[in-house]
């Protein structure tokens, strides 16, 4: 979310656009009242741009990208099937790094309720969709192949549906999440004679078959196809069994930035009481994209950032590896802006940060009982971790 001067408000946000907005696969966007107060000034500008979000939802459902993108790559005919009977379209209208705003529109003779019971429809299709991709999952899981913490998986499970339909065994790799990666050698990888090991140890858990020319990661163990794993750590160097990072991630912040850090023990944080609050203050001043950016040459304006965590050993825990994930330009990259539509601008780069201090994970606040552990998963699979 980008800090300007106060004008004109954009038309039809939806409070899923802003980048701490933690939402189920299939809710609808929120429309509830702001709480009253607010912490900062840079928290009021949020909300303020919250308070002009309410739009018009009756014809919206938000959705989690891999929940939309399994069912149309998996079961097209249902969703063709629900937009005849309900005489429907349905667009993206909107979307983020995780989500997906879908607008659906009425076509031909449709009845008065048709936009309600389309949108009903798509819900419960949603639902049952989100299902299948937990059940893809859990085969998986039995077969030896861990589910991936990271989203990307999804690729995979795609395939797998396929091998749990027909019985059949492919090769894959996991899908890429981004950035530029540094470090690694070929000494993480043990090569070792599969002779003497049972069945179950030699099955790849990326292909599912037997595993040819065994290799097994240095620091985790885990055993794999030559292949399968030299292909999945070219676009993500970590291990698809435990997440364990191979090497170091480097993003494309910018570099002129500064985090700051300062404590205020009467400030206290709903579900947090018994402490007081870390405040964390990201500044950056104009600059010039570089090579790494969208559009190098092209100026960017400055911002600045302000974001909570509870002074509590889990919360100086986050924020340590928060300034390990500012080091390595993680936090931050160049783009456009979700919630303006403004371009070459400092926005979030998927590390979720609570930029107020209550309204709950709707308002990007707290309480939140889950989100430190939340947001240090989310570390983890950048390969942010303790030392």
């Amino acid at each position: 979310m980008e800090l300007t001067e106060a004008g004109p408000e954009p038309p039809n946000l939806m409070p899923q656009d802003f980048q701490t907005m933690e939402l189920e696969p299939y809710a609808e966007p929120l429309n509830g009242a702001l709480p009253m107060e607010v912490c900062w000034t840079e928290v009021s500008f949020v909300l303020s741009r919250m308070a002009a979000c309410g739009g018009n939802s009756k014809n919206k459902v938000t959705v989690a990208r891999h929940v939309w993108d399994f069912l149309t790559r998996e079961s097209p005919a249902k969703l063709l099937k629900l937009k005849e009977e309900n005489k429907v379209k349905v667009s993206i209208d909107g979307e983020t790094s995780d989500f997906y705003v879908l607008r659906l529109s009425t076509e031909g003779h449709a009845p008065p309720n048709g936009l309600y019971l389309g949108r009903k429809a798509l819900k419960a299709l949603l639902k049952e969709t989100e299902k299948e991709l937990k059940k893809v999952q859990r085969q998986y899981e039995l077969a030896g192949c861990m589910a991936f913490s990271d989203k990307n998986a999804t690729e995979l499970l795609y395939r797998g549906s396929g091998i749990a339909a027909r019985g059949q065994q492919a090769r894959g790799v996991p899908g890429s999440s981004g950035g530029a990666i540094g470090g690694g050698s070929s000494r993480e990888l043990r090569r070792e004679d599969p002779s003497g090991e049972d069945d179950q140890e030699n099955q790849c858990p990326i292909c599912l078959g037997e595993i040819q020319n065994i290799k097994t990661l240095e620091k985790c163990k885990h055993s794999f196809c030559e292949d399968c794993i030299t292909r999945a750590l070219q676009v993500k160097k970590a291990c698809p069994m435990c997440g364990r990072f191979y090497g170091q991630l480097v993003g494309n912040q910018p570099e002129n930035g500064k985090m700051l850090v300062s404590k205020d023990s009467s400030l206290l944080l709903p579900g947090y009481e018994k402490y007081g609050t870390i405040i964390i203050q990201y500044v950056f001043l104009p600059g010039i994209q570089g090579a790494e950016h969208p559009n190098p040459g092209v100026r960017y304006p400055g911002t600045t950032r302000v974001a909570y965590l509870p002074d509590c050993p889990e919360g100086n825990k986050v924020l340590a590896l928060f300034r390990k994930a500012f080091d390595q330009r993680l936090t931050f990259t160049i783009g456009t802006s979700m919630t303006t539509g403004r371009p070459n601008v400092i926005t979030w780069n998927d590390i979720h940060h609570k930029t107020n201090c209550s309204g709950g994970p709707q308002l990007f606040g707290y309480p939140d009982p889950t989100y430190l552990a939340r947001v240090q998963e989310e570390l983890r699979a950048k390969g942010i971790a303790e030392d």
